[in-house]
């Protein structure tokens, strides 16, 4: 259990790096942060994480070209830790400037058909500044999130998430506040991309691989008839772009199986299109625990 002492210390940090923030440019922010990106992949034994999963997903390329995505995907995360102190903090008015959205019509399209929306992405691009900018532009979001061990430190991070009119539901008995959203015709964020145990998993295709993946996606489309959409972000200069894509809806004879697919289906195609955006940090495929029944097609 962790000490308030902590808790305590980490939150001045914290206060410190946010006042520096308030007042250092975004591009001053960006390089350090995917500096100090890069030097912790360097140093860090989640190095062999990294370089585990993109052996798995591109064993047919060099080492030195793992290696050079593996340095732009830490370079990335780096930056987009360092320059979220300052868009915690940004009025609305530098979302508009400095983030653009290609297809919002694709969203607009799907919460017109009057049953909710899914919002489907993963740790990807830059997550959270899409959700303050659909926010802000009449597209608030209920976002799915892990609360944070220190209290002091969850407390901003909810307050910068939520100032523009979002929403937080938090993932361990989340089933009840995603119905709720859904039903009143409101719009959930979902990162479907993280580990999920062989229990209560689905074997499905992602990046080319069998992986168990959560069905709870799929489940939720085909309880409520909501469409899912999925959404991707990119750096542009010290902003962002990101795309709104087609609506997927559930079709007959489609099932949590299938539908779980297509979602992955479409983050598959976001990350091999920009694998330095992804999140290759996160170890996806070691499962958690086993099945009764041996799982012959998922990778060891």
């Amino acid at each position: 259990m962790r000490s308030e002492r902590t808790n305590r210390r980490e939150f001045r940090l914290y206060r410190v790096a946010k006042a520096l923030g308030r007042v250092t440019p975004f591009w001053l922010l960006q390089r350090v942060g995917a500096f100090l990106g890069v030097a912790f992949l360097l140093v860090s034994s989640r190095r062999r994480t990294v370089l585990a999963n993109l052996r798995r997903v591109f064993p047919d390329r060099s080492a030195g070209a793992r290696l050079a995505i593996a340095l732009r995907c830490a370079a990335h995360f780096g930056r987009i830790g360092f320059d979220y102190i300052k868009w915690g903090q940004v009025p609305a008015e530098t979302l508009d400037r400095m983030v653009a959205c290609e297809a919002i019509e694709n969203l607009k399209r799907a919460v017109d058909m009057g049953k909710g929306a899914l919002v489907l992405s993963a740790h990807f691009g830059h997550w959270e500044v899409v959700a303050g900018w659909l926010a802000v532009h009449g597209f608030p979001q209920a976002l799915v999130y892990r609360p944070l061990e220190n209290p002091l430190m969850e407390a901003e991070l909810a307050a910068a998430r939520t100032r523009f009119g979002n929403s937080l539901i938090p993932k361990s008995g989340a089933t009840r506040g995603i119905f709720k959203t859904i039903e009143d015709g409101g719009i959930v964020d979902v990162l479907l991309d993280q580990k999920s145990d062989l229990e209560h998993s689905v074997i499905v295709e992602f990046l080319g691989i069998a992986t168990p993946t959560t069905p709870s996606l799929a489940k939720l489309a085909l309880a409520t008839g909501a469409p899912v959409v999925p959404i991707f972000s990119y750096p542009k200069g010290t902003g962002y772009t990101f795309k709104v894509e087609s609506p997927i809806l559930a079709e007959p004879g489609d099932t949590e199986t299938t539908l779980t697919q297509k979602y992955n289906d479409a983050l598959s195609r976001a990350i091999l299109a920009r694998p330095e955006l992804w999140f290759w940090f996160h170890d996806r495929w070691t499962p958690r625990k086993r099945r009764g029944t041996a799982l012959e097609s998922y990778p060891e």
